[in-house]
Order: C-alpha cells, then structure tokens, then sequence
C-alpha cells in the first residue's frame, strides 16, 4: 500500500507539472472519471463481454497446452513437429496475431483466439517439463508393483505435472488478460473494454482513457490474486490428500 501510494504521489507531481489535464489528468480526476463510469450500466457490460471473451480464450488456451503437453511428453517425434509452430506463436507480436486473424475471424472472435494463442505455449511447455521430470524411484515402483496407466498418471504423472501446471497458470493469466484486451483495442468489438480505451483515444478524453486503464489494471490484479488463491488451495488439499 506505501509502495502504491508513492507511485500515485508520484503521477500527482508530473500531472501538477504538466499542468495540461488533457495530456495528463490527475489520479483525483480519473478516480472521479471512474467513480462516474461504476454506477452506468454500459461500465460493467463492457467488463463482462471482456471478462467472458478473456476466461473463454484463457480456458481453450489451457485445453489445448495440457492436451499438447501431455501428447509431446510421449512422444520426441510430435514434439519435434509442434516445436516449430509454438516457436512461431512465441515470438510473433501479440498485434501482429491479431491484424492477421482479422482477415478470417470475427471481430468478437478475434480476443477469444488471440487469448488461446498467448496461453498455450506457456501451459504446453510447463505441462511437458512436469510431465518429463518424474521422480524415478517412484516411476520404478510403479514398475515393480505393476500399476496400470490409471495408476501411474494419478500417482506418478499428475502429482509431478501439478507445480509447473500451477506456475504456468500464473505466468499465464496475466499474459491473457493482456492479450485479450489489446486484441479488442485493436478490433473494437461492440461494447468492450477495449473499444472503450480506442473510443477515449481517438476523441480525446484523457479521464476516460486513465480510467478504463486503471478498471483493467485492478481487474488483472484481483483477477490474479483469485486465481493464485484458489490453485495454492487446490494444490495444497491435494498434497493433504
């Protein structure tokens, strides 16, 4: 809280030394800007189209980089034939991704597809790093005593896979927001939080523009804290377990 309060003195001393509220509003006047925009009711339709384009992005993104984990860790062959792919989504600009998808999705479907996109590489490579790094006492156990596949995935694979699931979810949720986000910037889906940052840019409405960054900055901070939360409890009942 000190940490943030400094950094919020430290916006009010460059807005005093502006002095040009229309590149530079206060903390007070965007405060009072988003204080106007909570009790409208397009406020909070924009945040739940985006928060529904973000999770459903997020949760295909997931699918897709634990199903492809899981087939790669078997397999050097498939690895070596998805690596070039996920090389390319890696390094290629999130913006770029998202000009290129315009050509042949929707422009309600273009965040939903950005979104998966950033995730499944981070959830691929954490799933397939935990899937290959088994403790071999218990992998050889498991031999000696026979277990069938059901067996060995749920006392050998998952318990290993859960750390680098956990921390790639994590490393991931931020990244997705994010991308979801510029995604609609760029598209400019009808009611969105990202049309409402364009529309604040192109007419020049600087309260709104620090408003609706600072709606997804809180968003992405308790969005964040709620998912960590609720995967240390989930891991920690299973360690009990």
């Amino acid at each position: 809280l000190a940490a943030a309060a400094f950094w919020l003195l430290v916006w009010q001393g460059l807005s005093l030394l502006v002095r040009k509220p229309l590149l530079l509003p206060s903390p007070i006047e965007a405060a009072k800007r988003l204080g106007a925009l909570i009790v409208t009711g397009p406020f909070w339709v924009s945040i739940g189209l985006t928060l529904l384009r973000v999770t459903a992005g997020f949760c295909c993104g997931v699918v897709c980089g634990v199903l492809l984990g899981a087939l790669t860790a078997k397999s050097k062959l498939m690895e070596r034939l998805f690596a070039p792919l996920l090389a390319v989504v890696k390094a290629t600009p999130v913006a770029s991704v998202i000009i290129v998808m315009l050509f042949f999705l929707k422009r309600d479907v273009v965040p939903i597809t950005a979104t998966a996109l950033m995730v499944t590489p981070i959830l691929y490579t954490n799933v397939l790093k935990g899937s290959r790094s088994a403790d071999k006492n218990i992998s050889e156990v498991a031999a000696v005593y026979g277990f069938s596949r059901g067996k060995r995935l749920k006392f050998v694979t998952i318990p290993s896979v859960i750390p680098f699931f956990s921390a790639g979810i994590q490393s991931a949720v931020g990244l997705a927001w994010k991308a979801g986000v510029a995604a609609e910037v760029l598209c400019t889906p009808k009611t969105s939080i990202g049309s409402a940052l364009w529309d604040s840019k192109t007419y020049l409405l600087s309260e709104d523009l620090f408003a609706w960054t600072l709606t997804v900055i809180l968003l992405s901070i308790v969005i964040e804290k709620l998912l960590v939360l609720g995967i240390s409890k989930a891991t920690g009942g299973r360690k009990n377990d």
